[in-house]
């Protein structure tokens, strides 16, 4: 009786799902809208959808209300989980793959050809946080000796694809990216010169004070989702239950972020 009466108190009442956007946060909202009303229908509870452009708003978002899911990057995952209790409940899937690699792109005609002759140039990322367009990228440069030091100038563009026009305006002499958002320029002005292991691609995290019952209820939804229609929607091929062997890279995000203080 006491689980029941948490459970429809729940029910009652909205859930919040939130969602870090990776583009434009208008077309993330019509995308994921196509996954509240899934998950709401089958759950038969309310869901409402957040979408958030910038990790640092969705951070102060989870300090002022309860987020009951959140699909995020790794590493934002990682600094949502050092102060809420969530639990990684899913990864994404899409074309295929549940895990992307971040890559090192510069200039097609471009004289760099290693990771090592990126001393003394200008390096920009996609993000500022998140695992293959920032974190990755920087674990590439830090495997090959390159330092805060070595470097000239450092930034964040904001978008992966503001990264790579940034190499090819020549603003930048290299940029850390997705590999997906490198191939969408491969031959057309850009080449890779590294690439890192792979990592998850997004984290659908449930906050775990949620009814025992309801959690699953949750997770096992995600992992049946087989409806075409909503998969194309929402851009995905489906969810998948997490290996832990995926985030053993990526969790330690601090050192690797600690390195390079010109990103701060």
């Amino acid at each position: 009786m006491f689980f029941a009466f948490i459970y429809s108190s729940f029910a009652s009442e909205r859930l919040i799902l939130a969602v870090l956007s990776s583009g434009n946060p208008v077309e993330e909202y019509r995308r994921f809208k196509a996954l509240s009303d899934y998950l709401s229908e089958r759950l038969g509870v309310g869901i409402k959808l957040k979408i958030f452009g910038k990790y640092t708003d969705m951070l102060q978002f989870y300090e002022e209300n309860t987020v009951d899911i959140s699909i995020s990057c790794p590493v934002v995952y990682y600094k949502i989980a050092e102060k809420h209790n969530v639990y990684a409940a899913a990864v994404v899937k899409i074309k295929g793959h549940v895990v992307e690699a971040g890559v090192i792109v510069v200039r097609e005609d471009s004289s760099i050809k290693s990771v090592k002759q990126l001393k003394g140039k200008k390096i920009t990322l996609g993000s500022s946080i998140c695992a293959s367009n920032c974190v990755m990228p920087l674990y590439i440069l830090s495997k090959n000796g390159i330092r805060y030091t070595d470097i000239s100038d450092m930034w964040n563009s904001g978008s992966d694809k503001a990264a790579i026009l940034s190499v090819i305006s020549g603003l930048a002499d290299a940029a850390g990216v997705k590999e997906e958002s490198a191939q969408k320029f491969l031959g057309k002005g850009i080449k890779i010169i590294a690439k890192s292991p792979y990592v998850p691609r997004y984290v659908v995290a449930v906050h775990g004070d949620l009814p025992e019952n309801l959690r699953k209820k949750i997770t096992d939804i995600l992992y049946s989702l087989k409806d075409r229609e909503v998969l194309r929607q929402i851009g995905i091929d489906g969810f998948e239950k997490p290996d832990r062997s995926m985030f053993s890279i990526v969790k330690d995000y601090n050192n690797i972020l600690s390195q390079y203080p010109l990103l701060q």
